[in-house]
């Protein structure tokens, strides 16, 4: 069983850290004038995987498939994204980086990694490790829709 000081001091530093994760979105928003949060996630997704089909952008946003459309084709017209049909099957709907998402993302991934810089270098190397290993299990355990208490 958890107690009420560890989830406490489990707020207080994942809140903090949160803030942190918002100001990098907020200042990437800020500076494109242009995008939503929702679309700068996106952008990142897409940046990751270098082309992703549609379902997979509805699965990642969570949204239904026209909800998904919609929102690639806001930033297909403002040059976030780029669509184009699979070589293999005319069927398939591909998405990638167009110009601006290319530049965005880059700025994003600088400042993810300023943040995890701020963030990681506090611990020492064995610390990171733990700290990155508690975390991927924290995530997996989220995922599954699960707790991750023994």
């Amino acid at each position: 069983m958890v107690s009420t000081n560890e989830i406490n001091a489990f707020f207080e530093s994942f809140e903090r850290l949160m803030l942190k994760l918002q100001e990098v979105d907020n200042w990437c928003v800020d500076l494109t004038q242009d995008i939503s949060k929702q679309g700068l996630s996106l952008v990142g997704f897409v940046g990751e995987k270098e082309t992703v089909i549609m379902r997979d952008i509805a699965e990642f946003l969570a949204v239904p498939f026209s909800t998904a459309t919609g929102i690639v084709d806001k930033l297909v017209e403002i040059n976030y994204l780029e669509r184009f049909n699979s070589a293999e099957d005319r069927r398939i709907v591909l998405v990638k980086l167009g110009d601006k998402g290319h530049e965005l993302n880059k700025l994003f991934i600088t400042k993810k990694c300023e943040l995890g810089e701020l963030v990681l270098c506090q611990l020492n190397k064995e610390e990171r490790k733990s700290f990155i290993q508690l975390m991927d299990k924290v995530k997996l355990g989220l995922m599954n829709g699960h707790s991750t208490v023994d």
